[in-house]
């Protein structure tokens, strides 16, 4: 049986996060910040709520980054930690509700059932992670290999150019490349890239 791209190398962006690599907490905000805002947003109904929630998620992410425990996949845990900060909110505004605004508390008790839901959200995490596959293996072939050496298995672009007898300059335009072809596949899915 033929394993996930993204969890073959799942220990090795987790090292990566917990060394504080710059260029990987970057990856997840460009990969994953419009669609967890997407999805937080369409259970807070309040883009400024979910906008500052989405930024405590990744705020958090680097503050603890020494101390990760991730068991499951990367989108496992930023999905659980946006659900968890959604939860949160939904249940203090839960009680600043008067009765006067039914409407608003039944949207807010509907979304924090759909958020308790881990069937749902675990479909959410999984559509997302074919749809990383799929760009990912869409890169051109060259473009693909420096892209998966430095953000998967966290190869410096000095290394990189070594390993692949390519100049530096020939790895950086890849990467460059590569992280423009990410956004543009992944603007249905990520539409504030």
């Amino acid at each position: 049986m033929r394993k996930n791209f993204l969890d073959i190398n799942n220990q090795c962006f987790i090292n990566l996060l917990r060394e504080g690599d710059d260029e990987a907490h970057e990856l997840l905000y460009r990969l994953y910040y419009d669609k967890l805002l997407l999805v937080a947003n369409s259970y807070l109904n309040n883009k400024e709520d979910a906008e500052e929630i989405i930024h405590d998620v990744f705020v958090k992410l680097w503050r603890k980054k020494n101390e990760l425990t991730i068991k499951s996949s990367v989108n496992s845990y930023l999905y659980s930690m946006t659900k968890n900060f959604c939860l949160d909110h939904l249940r203090k505004n839960k009680r600043r509700l008067s009765a006067t605004d039914n409407i608003i508390q039944s949207e807010a008790y509907i979304n924090f059932k759909a958020l308790s839901d881990d069937i749902s959200t675990k479909i959410i995490e999984e559509e997302l992670e074919h749809h990383i596959q799929q760009a990912i293996a869409s890169l051109p072939e060259k473009c693909r290999e420096v892209f998966t050496k430095s953000k998967v298995y966290g190869l410096r672009h000095k290394e990189i150019s070594e390993e692949l007898d390519i100049s530096i300059k020939t790895v950086e335009n890849h990467m460059t490349k590569a992280l423009k072809h990410m956004r543009l596949y992944l603007r249905e899915y990520l539409p504030f890239l």
